[in-house]
């Protein structure tokens, strides 16, 4: 049963605190003194930027690692570790203290399913982005101060708290608590109404507790709210069996797919698995055509240069990355492609562009 839209990473490890009362986004004096001590608040915004990401992922003392955990930004400090909510949480918390303008970001990315007991989860992404003179960079969990990308949206801090609250349902959800899951998702409801993946996570709640009814009633709130949410819509096919409901569940079934096959992200996630696999002619043909649908994703043009690399076309392979730089708003990535196109026109097997 497809129960939950997720915002993060494999969020099932325990949690610890972050009741409903919780500001994730405060501050303790142990990470305002590393603030002080790091970062000059005298210097231009830009370089003040560039100095808390120094803190952040290079200084030994924070040092910040990826880990499945959604924690508060003072939890995210001790621990040293964090999702990628976790991380924005912390990021912004600690740049507005610099009296930098951060903001929470949704990240359009490939889908990505991965399976917890009776839950299948679908994840997505977050991130910070800082706005200095007119300028807009992202800040991901990865190290870096990037311009922003196409294919995000600049959310208010309500939303970034749903986003919050409602990952803390979902660890609840996971280990068997209902009454402190739906604690939590009431608590994102209240902060923002309109975040989808909370009705859908109520309804599951819902759905484990028996309430059919109740559960329906969320799924369809979700689906009225974005009316093409595929996981809104498989709960609900779901539902629709259970109550005997088949041609109805047959018919959200088919919507699922309809939306897929439009969706550039589904047919990208799809030539990757056909990459992963050695199978390169289907993963240039699902590349196309998440760039016909998508034409100026620069991930989408560098993951069919590499497939073209594995059958030893170099002419498709150059042509494709020399999109991938052009496309790339970034510079690491912009200097990445560059990099590996240097190094496929002075080598004589195209397949050596084989990184990520």
């Amino acid at each position: 049963m497809l129960a939950h839209l997720l915002l993060g990473w494999f969020l099932w490890a325990p949690q610890a605190g972050g009741s409903p009362d919780t500001n994730p986004l405060d501050l303790n004096p142990e990470m305002r003194a590393f603030l002080d001590a790091r970062v000059d608040r005298s210097l231009p915004p830009y370089q003040r930027l560039e100095a808390l990401v120094s803190a952040v992922f290079q200084d030994p003392q924070l040092n910040f690692a990826y880990s499945t955990e959604t924690q508060t930004a003072i939890e995210t400090f001790q621990s040293r570790k964090g999702n990628c909510l976790s991380f924005t949480i912390l990021f912004i918390a600690l740049a507005r203290h610099l009296n930098l303008d951060a903001r929470f970001r949704e990240v359009e990315i490939a889908p990505t399913w991965s399976k917890a007991g009776s839950f299948v989860n679908l994840a997505q992404h977050v991130n910070a982005a800082v706005f200095i003179g007119g300028l807009a960079y992202a800040i991901d969990v990865y190290p870096g101060v990037n311009p922003l990308e196409i294919g995000g949206q600049v959310v208010p801090d309500a939303r970034g708290m749903a986003h919050y609250f409602n990952n803390k349902g979902v660890d609840e959800l996971g280990f068997g608590n209902f009454a402190d899951a739906e604690m939590y998702l009431r608590k994102a409801l209240e902060l923002d109404p309109q975040t989808v993946p909370v009705w859908i996570n109520l309804g599951a709640a819902r759905n484990q507790a028996g309430n059919l009814g109740e559960a329906e009633r969320y799924y369809r709130k979700a689906l009225e709210l974005e009316p093409r949410n595929s996981a809104a819509m498989s709960n609900l096919a779901n539902l629709c069996e259970m109550t005997g409901r088949t041609n109805e569940a047959a018919g959200y079934r088919k919507k699922i797919r309809e939306f897929l096959e439009k969706n550039p992200y589904h047919h990208y996630n799809l030539g990757m698995q056909a990459y992963e696999a050695g199978n390169y002619k289907e993963a240039i043909a699902r590349f196309k055509k998440a760039l016909r649908l998508k034409s100026e994703e620069h991930n989408f043009y560098f993951a069919l240069a590499r497939a073209y690399a594995q059958v030893d076309n170099s002419e498709e392979a150059v042509k494709n990355l020399k999109l991938a730089e052009k496309y790339a708003s970034d510079p690491a990535n912009k200097q990445r492609y560059s990099q590996k196109l240097e190094l496929l026109k002075s080598i004589k097997s195209p397949a050596s562009i084989h990184g990520r």
